[in-house]
């Protein structure tokens, strides 16, 4: 594992997400960016993540594969599946801290920053935010278009 240099570092672009490229190569995240993008919008879009259900990502059933681990972007689901009230965009920011909430428990941060923001007809502004030892660690925005998913993907 010397080698290891972080995940496939994937952004976030006009049509949905990328991976990135530097002189012909992938780039790498050796932060934890594209582990908090699959958390929010990896998975199956169809997994509201009620306990063993049919809908799970395909990786969450690999063997070995511990809970902690498992990928299912409650978030992701609950934007593609729910109307855009004020009440909704609340829960949305739930749903995105339950997704999250690795961050706490794995010890990368103290504390999660997550607010939603509406920015007009089913338009959506997610705010993410990491700190540690009162520090800022991790600190990103999205843009999502409700009931499509990201960007309408």
């Amino acid at each position: 594992m010397t080698n290891f240099q972080g995940d496939l570092k994937l952004i976030e672009t006009p049509d949905g997400g990328d991976c990135v490229f530097a002189d012909g190569l992938i780039s790498a995240d050796p932060a934890f960016g594209t582990a908090v993008y699959i958390s929010l919008f990896g998975g199956n879009k169809a997994d509201a993540g009620a306990v063993k259900n049919r809908d799970t990502w395909w990786g969450n059933t690999l063997q070995g594969v511990s809970e902690s681990e498992k990928i299912v972007s409650r978030f992701q689901n609950f934007i593609h599946v729910m109307p855009m009230t004020v009440k909704n965009i609340k829960d949305a920011r739930d749903m995105a801290n339950l997704d999250l909430k690795w961050i706490i428990d794995e010890g990368i941060a103290d504390e999660l920053i997550i607010d939603t923001r509406s920015e007009g007809i089913n338009r959506l502004r997610l705010f993410v935010k990491a700190t540690k030892a009162g520090k800022n660690i991790f600190e990103s925005e999205y843009g999502v278009l409700w009931g499509a998913g990201l960007n309408g993907i």
